[in-house]
């Protein structure tokens, strides 16, 4: 079940990654061919472009950390013993866990600090700015669960979707 559990969550990831930057890439194609070709120029494409590199990041943070394919140093973990090593990846699956819990948490305050301001030219909620701080955050604490169940049923596997 978590495997079936972690490859659809990697390809629903994998799904919102590419159709993001498929929609960043068509909004600067469409700028620029407004800009240069009818000096016209769109005044919302820079907020929504933000708004939309937001999201990817936060998506990619999740689907990096459930691929186990984030940037990692692991001069350590060579040096350690087997079960000393399986330890530390297990504390480090921990700290995801609560990084994204704690991320979650805080971006829920922040959402209600800024509910009642307009966000620039689009006016809307400002709130929404802050919305995949929430979703990353949740979408971690998931990636390290599934990470942390398969720690504790595959000892020797990899985390890799």
């Amino acid at each position: 079940m978590e495997t079936r559990l972690r490859a659809g969550f990697a390809l629903l990831l994998e799904r919102l990654i590419g159709a993001l930057v498929l929609f960043l890439v068509a909004l600067a194609f469409m700028q620029v061919v407004l800009r240069y070709g009818f000096s016209a120029a769109i005044l919302w494409v820079e907020e929504i472009s933000v708004m939309a590199l937001i999201w990817l990041a936060w998506l990619g943070i999740t689907y990096l950390w459930l691929s186990r394919s984030h940037i990692a140093v692991d001069l350590l973990p060579t040096l350690l013993p087997p079960a000393a090593e399986r330890r530390l990846r297990l504390a480090i699956e921990l700290l995801g866990l609560l990084a994204g819990a704690t991320l979650a948490s805080i971006s829920l305050e922040t959402l209600e600090m800024y509910a009642d301001m307009d966000l620039g030219s689009l006016e809307i909620d400002a709130s929404l700015k802050y919305v995949p701080v929430t979703v990353g955050g949740v979408g971690l604490a998931l990636a390290a669960l599934l990470n942390l169940w398969r720690h504790w049923t595959e000892p020797g596997a990899e985390a890799a979707p």
